[in-house]
């Protein structure tokens, strides 16, 4: 086997991303975008002791799963993994995802894992899209994505996972740029001001806009243009971030027009979500995600609740509709203040939000307060070990997690198998179709 040579592979099965699995040389071969029983030629890409990586070039004999992408940018975009098959196919190489990584969990046995929930809008159904621009070979402004492990930006005209409306906006910032010749920045040289702009939209479609930049500019012709031509522009920020970096957002943000939030209908209750609040990033498949938590959590009206990583609020408020009282934990300030509006605008009595890190809050609330249930929703990289031993050391007898991420996921339960509870049951959910990422509802119970 040679590094980027090409070889004939047959495909037997998938790997746990919804690539193709094959072998050669003894070695098994990861082969991007091909699909089980078909043969392929792929580029050898990457090569390790025991195993290799491949792109496929051609697809010699093609599965009757395999359908033709709808997306004209798919062959460079890093953005989506999967639109080379089926829907179905997708759901049952995530449904394999979740029961492959807890069979890997040596004390875990006859685990409950329900089938998964599918998205009922595979495309479009993005609420949130941060879009960097560039300049081409010719210097022409272009916005688009990054190809996959790499910062080669591929030009687009519109994402069909993201809502429609945010493309013909994010078109028209485009063209300003160009007539008005502002400087777009470059991340080699770290010149030019426009670094690119995040838009997220509600369920009414209404959008808010954030234009980045290194620095303040005057933007009052683009805002009078968007607020004029687009209607559903509802709310337009500036955030400036002057850091030498690729991550695209900074800390300052500075009104521009419109409205300061978006409200957001999540199970029946409104939300204010600012520029900077954490949401689900599809709005339709969210609200069944925390349906089936709350089904899951057995939740009674006797019940007091802990929410842990609470955000803004969107699972607390709905879950003190369900039960006697909920405590909202979250280390972020600005998020406390969101969800304590977010409160008010729901005239919702039965919640207390606590600004601090979880596992302190935690130790501080138990003597004072029986717990039935915690809800955690961290972030990829999983749960603090400091606070998988405050719940511990709680003894709280039923704990809901929901993870996007279920190696780390994995990695906190098994410390939790180890420590006298127990998995109860497991539902995936398709939040992010298209794309090999699953969410995951667990609910665990205390051994008694």
């Amino acid at each position: 086997m040679e590094l980027g040579k090409i070889y004939e592979l047959n495909i037997t099965s998938y790997d746990m991303n919804g690539w193709g699995v094959a072998s050669l040389d003894n070695k098994v071969i990861f082969v991007e975008k091909a699909m089980k029983a078909e043969v392929v030629l792929a580029k050898i890409t990457n090569i390790h002791k025991k195993y290799a990586f491949a792109q496929t070039v051609k697809v010699l004999e093609a599965s009757t799963e395999r359908i033709e992408s709808i997306c004209p940018y798919y062959e460079g975009c890093g953005g989506c993994d999967l639109l080379h098959m089926n829907y179905q196919v997708e759901c049952e190489i995530k449904e394999a995802k979740i029961k492959n990584s807890f069979a890997k969990i040596n004390s875990l046995k006859n685990v409950k894992i329900n089938p998964i929930i599918k998205n009922d809008k595979i495309t479009g159904y993005r609420n949130k899209i941060i879009i960097p621009f560039s300049v081409d070979a010719d210097n022409n402004v272009i916005y688009g994505f990054y190809a996959k492990m790499s910062h080669e930006l591929i030009s687009i005209d519109h994402c069909i996972i993201s809502n429609q409306y945010v493309n013909e906006v994010v078109e028209f910032i485009r063209k300003y740029l160009s007539v008005m010749n502002i400087k777009i920045y470059n991340e080699t040289t770290h010149t030019g001001i426009f670094k690119g702009v995040m838009i997220r939209n509600n369920y009414l479609n209404e959008m808010m806009v954030v234009l980045i930049v290194t620095t303040k500019i005057d933007f009052s012709g683009l805002v009078s243009y968007l607020e004029k031509d687009y209607p559903l522009v509802k709310s337009i920020y500036l955030n400036i971030n002057p850091k030498l970096t690729n991550v695209m957002l900074g800390d300052k943000l500075i009104h521009l027009a419109g409205a300061k939030t978006l409200v957001e209908d999540i199970l029946g209750l409104k939300f204010n979500v600012s520029a900077a609040s954490f949401m689900q990033i599809n709005h339709e498949a969210a609200q069944k995600l925390y349906n089936e938590a709350f089904k899951m959590a057995n939740l009674t009206k006797n019940m007091n609740v802990i929410d842990a990583y609470c955000g803004m609020g969107s699972i607390t408020l709905n879950l003190a509709k369900m039960v006697n009282y909920v405590y909202g934990i979250e280390v972020v300030p600005d998020a406390i203040i969101n969800a304590n509006h977010n409160k008010e605008l729901n005239n919702i009595k039965n919640v207390t939000f606590i600004c601090g890190k979880c596992e302190e809050e935690i130790a501080k609330l138990l003597p004072q307060n029986k717990i039935d249930v915690i809800f955690f929703d961290p972030p990829r990289k999983g749960c603090e070990k400091s606070f998988l031993e405050a719940i511990v050391n709680a003894q709280i007898p039923k704990l809901v997690y929901i993870s996007c991420n279920i190696a780390t996921a994995c990695r906190d339960i098994n410390y939790l198998l180890e420590n006298n509870y127990q998995v109860v049951e497991v539902t995936p959910v398709d939040i992010f179709s298209r794309t090999n990422n699953v969410e995951t509802v667990v609910t665990l119970s205390l051994r008694k």
